[in-house]
C-alpha cells in the first residue's frame, strides 16, 4: 500500500541509525561514514522523532545501546536499505543483484532448444531472479502476453499480433525432413517437386503450418497430407518410420543431431517471398514497458543467440519487426 503522504523518515536517517547501532558508538559510526559525531546524532534524533520513540540510549563512556523499539526498527531499517540497494542496482544494470519473479512464455516447438540454454545462462547471470516458463502454441502464447500473464515470450515472428513488439534472435529457414534411408537423404538441397509424389506429414500449427502449405501452392505442387500433428516430436517420429516427408522451419544451430533421431534434415530449395527464413524472436506487449528483470532476460537472450546485447530491452517501434506478419 502506497502512503498518501510523504514518509517522515529518509534513507539517510535509516543508514546513519544502522551504522551507529552496529558500530556501538557515535564516534566509530562517524569515523566509518567520514562525518562528525554530531551529524550522526542529529540524524538519529530525526529518525526517533519520525518513529515517535527513542531508539538509541547514549551512555557516556559506554557508547550506545538499542531500546526495545530500536531493535525492532533496526531490522526494518536493514531491510529498507537492502531494498534501496537492490533498486539502485537495477539502474546500474547489475544483473547479479536482481531479485523477484519472472514468467516467460515459449512457443512449444522452440522450448526444447531454447529454454534449457536460456535458464542456465540466465541463472548464472541473475541468480536472484525466480524464473518460471510456460509453453504453448503460437496463439496461446500471444494471448497470455496480452493478458499480462507473461512478461516476455519466445515466438516465431510471423502472424504476430500488432499489439506486441518483437526483437529477433535467430532465423529459421525451411527444410525438408526425410527418413534416414531416403533416396534424397544426402542431397545438398531438396525441391518440393522432388517429394511431390510422397505423402506429407504436416506440422499443423499456425503460423508455420499454413506457411508450409503456401510454399507448396507457390511451387505449383499439390501435397498429399497423410498425417497432421501439432507436435514437432510426433512429426519427426512419423517421418523416421517412413510415414512421409515433412517441411519444417528450423534453426539448425539450435537443433539436436538429427542422425540420432533416424531422420535427415536437408535445406529446401524454393523461390518466392515465403522462402525467406522466419525469425525466432522475443515478444512483449507494446502497451507496457518491460520490467527490469524482463529486460535482463532479453539482453541475456541477445548475448546468447546473437552475441549482441540490447541497449534498452525491446527495441523501439521503428526497429522491432525484422519479418512482418503473414
Amino acid at each position: 500500500m502506497i502512503p498518501e503522504q510523504q514518509p517522515a523518515l529518509t534513507l539517510r536517517q535509516a543508514w546513519h541509525f544502522v551504522v551507529a547501532a552496529e558500530s556501538g558508538t557515535l564516534a566509530e559510526a562517524a569515523r566509518r561514514l567520514h562525518m562528525a559525531p554530531s551529524a550522526i546524532s542529529t540524524s538519529v534524533a530525526e529518525l526517533e522523532r519520525a518513529v515517535g520513540s527513542e531508539l538509541l540510549v547514549k551512555r557516556r563512556a559506554k557508547g550506545v545501546s538499542l531500546t526495545a523499539t530500536g531493535r525492532e526498527v533496526l531490522g526494518m531499517a536493514r531491510d529498507l536499505l537492502r531494498l534501496a540497494d537492490s533498486i539502485a542496482a537495477l539502474s546500474r544494470e547489475d544483473r547479479s543483484q536482481l531479485r523477484g519473479p519472472l514468467t516467460v512464455g515459449c512457443d512449444i516447438t522452440l522450448g526444447p532448444t531454447i529454454i534449457p540454454a536460456m535458464l542456465s545462462d540466465f541463472a548464472r547471470q541473475c541468480p536472484g531472479v525466480e524464473v518460471d516458463f510456460v509453453e504453448g502454441f503460437h496463439e496461446d502464447v500471444q494471448e497470455r502476453l496480452l493478458a499480462g500473464a507473461l512478461d516476455v515470450a519466445f515466438v516465431y515472428d510471423a502472424a504476430v499480433d500488432p499489439a506486441l513488439t518483437t526483437v529477433a534472435l535467430a532465423t529459421a529457414a525451411p527444410h525438408v525432413l526425410l527418413p534416414a534411408e531416403h533416396r534424397l537423404a544426402e542431397s545438398a538441397t531438396v525441391r518440393l517437386s522432388d517429394i511431390a509424389e510422397e505423402p506429407l506429414v504436416l506440422f499443423d500449427s499456425p503460423p508455420l503450418g499454413s506457411r508450409v502449405l503456401q510454399l507448396f501452392h507457390e511451387a505449383g505442387v499439390v501435397p498429399t497430407v497423410r498425417h497432421r500433428s501439432r507436435s514437432y516430436a510426433t512429426v519427426r517420429s512419423l517421418v523416421a518410420v517412413g510415414r512421409g516427408a515433412a517441411v519444417l522451419y528450423q534453426q539448425k544451430a539450435l537443433e539436436a543431431p538429427y542422425a540420432e533421431l533416424g531422420v535427415r534434415l536437408r535445406p529446401l530449395s524454393v523461390r518466392g517471398a515465403l522462402a525467406r527464413p522466419v525469425q525466432v524472436a522475443l515478444a512483449a506487449p507494446r502497451s507496457t514497458r518491460p520490467s527490469v528483470r524482463a529486460r535482463a532476460w532479453i539482453d541475456v537472450a541477445l548475448e546468447l543467440f546473437t552475441g549482441d546485447g540490447a541497449a534498452d530491452g525491446v527495441p523501439s517501434d521503428g526497429a522491432d519487426r525484422a519479418v512482418g506478419a503473414d
